[in-house]
């Protein structure tokens, strides 16, 4: 009886691993053909590619990746015709055909055998091997290589933006994958990788993958992609990481190719040099940068905060006051005169807490008190920017209470 058990299930199993494999066919043959019912196959081939005894078959993953790339071609020519089609499941159907092609190549090795079913022998001794699926795999990618700009965009549309970067990364290394072997598509130019790789570091930003999106953006420029909106994000990728080294490199490179039209990239640069205490430095790039921008208010502003860092502040207030006039609407340069001031009235303050009460309330009266209401317009102008809103108040606040001025300060603390 035990034996006869054993048997059993022997044969159970057999019967199990066949009923698997006939439904990987039953299921290739569904998938084919004018009225193929893409949906109904993807539904009867799940189980199989879970299933012990067909989730190592080559076939399995093969059938999968073809149900999807069909599906994606019928949809594809339903919209050619004006139709209504899913067009996240587009995107989607790109990516699972691209995953289980993968998941088949390494698994496409069959042994070859002689008339007599021996395995053939190379010469060291090991059986011969060839692929039965990966030749029309590879073909099957290489014809929608194109396709994967598209699907990223679909799904970017979609806001599937882990999605999107993954069919663009799809794109940008499918002429690299080995997988393919003499099938791989050529690579685009240089500069059309270069975008999609810019896309990639969006997408990866979105999804929040920060050092991915880095990543991204400086593969981008390895080809020569170089816009003033890549620096802007990548610069942007790099601070939200903390990662002031790349901030400052990045703001290098860009400085170097629109230093002379746009001065942000050097004010990084210069405030990294001033956050380093390297004022010597930062004196000499931002004196030869408003000699050729002489009205470039934002250089005014960072070289009066240059002055204030080294506790200059008559210069300070020189240099930022410049910026005012040639900015009258730049709230930052209103919050850093305002500040620049109050930070200068604090100082005389603390320098002279030992004067007997009577001189120092004169010198309250006379110096202190009217340079914290000089620098109160400043404040209140940054204001009305939310750049510089939540700094602001809190100067006014600390301002308005050394005063004693309780009507503004209420408001202040209201808002």
């Amino acid at each position: 009886m035990k034996k006869l058990s054993i048997l059993g299930l022997c044969l159970l199993a057999v019967a199990s691993a066949s009923a698997q494999k006939s439904l990987v066919k039953e299921v290739e043959g569904k998938a084919k053909g004018f009225n193929a019912d893409y949906a109904a196959a993807r539904d009867q081939l799940k189980p199989a590619l879970t299933n012990p005894e067909s989730k190592d078959e080559a076939q399995t993953w093969y059938v999968a990746g073809t149900i999807e790339f069909g599906d994606y071609d019928a949809m594809l020519g339903k919209k050619a015709v004006g139709q209504q089609v899913d067009e996240p499941k587009m995107g989607r159907a790109l990516l699972d055909g691209y995953k289980y092609y993968m998941t088949a190549f390494p698994l496409d090795t069959v042994v070859e055998k002689d008339k007599n079913g021996s395995p053939k022998l190379n010469k060291d001794g090991s059986p011969k091997t060839k692929t039965k699926y990966s030749k029309d795999m590879a073909k099957k990618l290489a014809a929608h290589y194109n396709d994967y700009v598209t699907g990223g965009q679909l799904l970017w549309d979609a806001k599937d933006y882990a999605g999107a970067y993954d069919a663009w990364n799809i794109y940008t290394t499918m002429p690299e994958n080995k997988s393919l072997g003499e099938e791989a598509p050529k690579a685009s130019a240089d500069s059309i990788v270069g975008e999609i790789l810019y896309f990639q570091g969006l997408a990866a930003w979105q999804a929040e993958k920060l050092p991915v999106a880095l990543e991204s953006f400086n593969a981008a420029r390895a080809k020569g992609y170089n816009t003033p909106s890549l620096y802007d994000y990548a610069i942007s990728v790099a601070a939200q990481s903390q990662d002031n080294d790349a901030v400052v490199a990045l703001a290098q490179a860009a400085n170097d190719l629109y230093g002379e039209t746009d001065s942000k990239y050097l004010t990084i640069i210069i405030n990294d040099k001033i956050n380093n205490e390297k004022y010597d430095e930062a004196q000499t790039l931002l004196e030869k940068a408003i000699a050729v921008s002489p009205q470039n208010a934002e250089l005014y502003d960072v070289m009066g905060i240059l002055y204030q860092s080294k506790k200059n502040y008559d210069k300070a207030r020189e240099y930022i006051s410049k910026a005012v006039e040639l900015a009258p609407d730049n709230a930052k340069a209103h919050l850093d005169l305002g500040r620049v001031i109050y930070a200068q009235a604090v100082t005389i303050d603390e320098e002279n807490q030992n004067l007997e009460q009577a001189e120092y309330n004169k010198l309250r009266a006379e110096k202190i008190d009217p340079m914290l209401k000089e620098a109160a317009p400043y404040l209140e102008k940054a204001l009305s920017d939310e750049n510089t809103e939540s700094e602001a108040r809190r100067l006014l606040r600390s301002l308005y209470y050394s005063l004693g001025d309780e009507t503004n300060l209420k408001r202040i603390e209201a808002m």
